[in-house]
């Protein structure tokens, strides 16, 4: 096509001229559950013109000097949360697509006899204090004299945001419940139809429960949908009948913030399997006149009722 030949040749026009690389993203690729948070920036470079060919979301973020996405900052020589933000603000705790960070020994002893907090016995001036990117204000940042732009991501990791560059025809290496997350934040429908499809794909009886009570379920309707039909296609399974109890008794006891989504969606799977027409809206028809059966009119209603016969009496 015209267009990708031009494309490809002010690309490599560019890559002569040591133009290529317009935008370096930083991402956080490891999660430390003892501090709480999600660390070690990783880089990934690219060229604002292919990147923003055939996005929407891109084309929007880069033209303009301050991202009009929050969890995109612009930055220069030093960025107050490189170090790290909490789990809370990077928004997907349980998110695969980060490493986990390596346990150093302690010489803290823990008890056989219960779970043990190691962070129950440090004092709140002990506790590393992790920046907010809240607290962070964007410098102005003079594009002509930079030779590229920084950008940190604060809500995707590493891993997933490569995953993003491989084909579309193959299974994605990363987690597929963070492709579609991500996939949704760039408008990208093609990859959301394919994280959906995979993650469909690892749906069973034995982990849909679980799958369920997970905070990305909360968030996403159509991943809360299928996850129903797949537990209704199990529902007497031997896993989903010994387990279900627990899920409602989360439910009952406010543990899941979409519980009662949970449920509503469960009993209207009932209805259209058992009582399809229960669902289906009654038409809309006139009420009679019983005197003739003709729709009525008018202020007043007849009930006509046929006369009784004449009783014959005998004189004798």
């Amino acid at each position: 096509m015209p267009g990708n030949h031009a494309r490809i040749n002010a690309l490599l026009r560019k890559s002569l001229i040591g133009e290529l690389l317009d935008t370096q993203f930083y991402l956080f690729s490891i999660r430390s559950k003892r501090e709480g948070n999600v660390t070690s920036l990783q880089t990934l470079y690219a060229n604002d013109e292919a990147l923003t060919a055939d996005s929407e979301y891109f084309s929007d973020l880069l033209s303009k000097e301050t991202p009009n996405d929050s969890t995109v900052v612009e930055f220069q020589d030093y960025h107050a949360c490189e170090g790290g933000i909490s789990l809370d603000e990077y928004g997907y705790a349980s998110d695969s697509d980060l490493d986990e960070e390596e346990e150093k020994e302690s010489n803290e002893t823990v008890q056989d006899n219960g779970n043990f907090d190691l962070c129950a016995n440090v004092s709140v001036e002990q506790k590393p204090q992790t920046p907010s990117i809240k607290d962070f204000k964007t410098p102005e940042v003079q594009h002509g004299s930079i030779s590229s732009r920084r950008v940190l991501v604060t809500d995707t990791a590493f891993k997933t945001s490569t995953t993003k560059q491989s084909s579309l025809n193959e299974p994605p290496p990363c987690s597929p419940k963070s492709m579609y997350r991500l996939a949704l934040k760039i408008k990208h429908d093609e990859l959301q139809t394919k994280a959906l499809a995979a993650i469909r794909s690892s749906l069973t009886g034995h982990n849909v429960l679980q799958e369920l009570s997970s905070s990305l379920t909360s968030r996403f309707p159509a991943i809360l949908d299928m996850e129903i039909e797949i537990l209704f296609q199990n529902i007497v399974t031997p896993t989903v009948m010994k387990d279900f109890p627990i899920l409602i008794q989360r439910i009952a006891s406010a543990d899941l913030p979409h519980g009662a989504d949970i449920l509503t969606k469960l009993h209207e799977r009932m209805l259209r399997q058992h009582y399809p027409r229960a669902l289906s809206p009654a038409p809309a028809s006139e009420p009679e006149n019983k005197c003739n059966g003709s729709p009525s009119s008018g202020l007043f209603k007849f009930n006509w009722e046929e006369p009784r016969k004449p009783v014959a009496v005998s004189w004798t």
